[in-house]
C-alpha cells in the first residue's frame, strides 16, 4: 500500500463527508423535485449491545461490556456507532460505517462511502502484559469503503483507512465476503469472512515491542502485510416495524508478525454480542 496516495486519496474522501454535511437548506429542496417527492427524512435507531470478547488482539483475558448503539440518519448522510448502524439498516439497506459518514454513489447492487470514525487506540491498562509499553494513540481515521452484490445473497467489500492526525496510526485495508441467507420475512442470518491488511506503523503500534521500553518482553518489530482473519455469524430479527434484536458470534485468527509477536498470547479469540433497538420513522 502506498501511503502517501492512500492519505491523498482518504482525504479527499473526508473532505466529502465534511463538505456533504455543509450543504444547505437548498439541497433538500433541490432533491424534493426527483424521484422522492417528500426529500430526505430524519430516520433514528437507539438501543443498546452487550458483548463479551477478548482484552486486546492477541490477548488471553476476557472483557464484558454494555454499550448504547444508536444512529441518526438524514438522506444519504449518517452519524452513528457500528451496531446502531447496522439496526439502521437491517432490512432496509446496506449498514454503513461507524461515526460520520456519507454515501457518495450507490446502485442496485454498487455502493461507495466516505466516514470519519475515531479510533480510540489502546492503553497499558487494557491488559498487564501491555503494561511498559508506548500507548497506541487515540486519532481520527478516513475510510472509503466500496460494497458490490454479486447476487441477492452473495457480496463482497473493501474498505482503506488512513489515520489523518498523524498519530502513527498508520493505515489499514480489509477485504470481506458475505452471504444473506433470508430465514423468514422478518428475519436473516448472514454469514461473513474477512482478512485484515496493515502497513509498517500499524501493524508495528500494535503488535510491536520497541526497543529500550519499559516492558520485559523481547524487542520486536513487525513488518507490514496481512495481521487477521476472521469469520462470523449474525441473527437479526424485526420483532415489528420498529424494534428489532440481534445475536452475533465472530471468531479472528492473527496471521504472520502478528501471529509471532510476545504480545500475543492467543492468536485465536471470538466474541460474541446481543442486542435490542427502537427504530423511527421509515
Amino acid at each position: 500500500m502506498h501511503c502517501s496516495t492512500g492519505l491523498i486519496f482518504l482525504r479527499a474522501g473526508a473532505l466529502a463527508v465534511a463538505s456533504g454535511f455543509a450543504l444547505s437548506p437548498g439541497w433538500a429542496q433541490d432533491t424534493a423535485a426527483s424521484d422522492e417527492p417528500a426529500g430526505p427524512r430524519l430516520h433514528y435507531a437507539l438501543g443498546a449491545i452487550a458483548s463479551n470478547g477478548p482484552d486486546y488482539a492477541g490477548g488471553d483475558g476476557r472483557k464484558s461490556s454494555l454499550r448504547p448503539a444508536w444512529a441518526v440518519e438524514y438522506g444519504r448522510f449518517r452519524l452513528s456507532t457500528s451496531r446502531g448502524s447496522a439496526f439502521m439498516g437491517h432490512g432496509l439497506g446496506t449498514p454503513r460505517e461507524s461515526g460520520a459518514s456519507a454515501t457518495l454513489a450507490q446502485s442496485d447492487r454498487f455502493s461507495l462511502s466516505a466516514a470519519l470514525r475515531i479510533d480510540k487506540g489502546r492503553d497499558g491498562s487494557d491488559a498487564p502484559i501491555l503494561v511498559g509499553l508506548p500507548s497506541v494513540r487515540s486519532t481520527l481515521r478516513a475510510r472509503l469503503s466500496a460494497g458490490y452484490a454479486v447476487t441477492d445473497r452473495w457480496s463482497v467489500g473493501a474498505g482503506v483507512s488512513q489515520d489523518i492526525l498523524g498519530r502513527d496510526g498508520g493505515a489499514q485495508l480489509s477485504t470481506s465476503v458475505g452471504y444473506t441467507w433470508p430465514l423468514t420475512e422478518q428475519t436473516k442470518v448472514t454469514m461473513g469472512a474477512g482478512a485484515s491488511f496493515g502497513d509498517s506503523a500499524y501493524v508495528r503500534g500494535h503488535f510491536g515491542v520497541p526497543a529500550g521500553s519499559a516492558s520485559p518482553l523481547p524487542a520486536f518489530d513487525p513488518g507490514a502485510g496481512l495481521y487477521s482473519v476472521d469469520g462470523g455469524v449474525e441473527v437479526m430479527s424485526a420483532i415489528n416495524r420498529h424494534w428489532v434484536i440481534l445475536g452475533a458470534a465472530r471468531v479472528s485468527q492473527l496471521k504472520g508478525d502478528a501471529r509471532r509477536s510476545p504480545l500475543t498470547v492467543e492468536p485465536v479469540g471470538y466474541s460474541v454480542s446481543v442486542g435490542l433497538a427502537y427504530r423511527c420513522c421509515r
